[in-house]
């Protein structure tokens, strides 16, 4: 699984609702990503992350897929993110 830029952190309402999302941090890649998180300079020069997907709905609007990150930065090797399609 291949996770492409851009990269957001978005704080907003529940998924469906009319309300606007707000951007808190966008960029191009994971190093900029990482800097933008006030992330230590070794964590900023880790390799891209990598991704096992575990798990995959394909259903439309509410869909999930759960991926552990394999490779990258080394805070969050090891961890589980799951994704729900708004």
């Amino acid at each position: 699984l291949e996770i492409y830029p851009p990269f957001r952190f978005q704080l907003g309402e529940t998924p469906g609702s009319s309300s606007p999302k707000s951007t808190i941090v966008e960029s191009e890649s994971d190093a900029d990503f990482r800097a933008a998180n006030a992330r230590t300079v070794e964590a900023q020069q880790a390799p891209k992350n990598e991704y096992e997907q575990v798990y995959l709905e394909n259903y439309g609007s509410g869909s999930l897929r759960v991926s552990v990150i394999t490779k990258g930065d080394p805070v969050i090797v090891g961890d589980m993110f799951v994704h729900q399609k708004v």
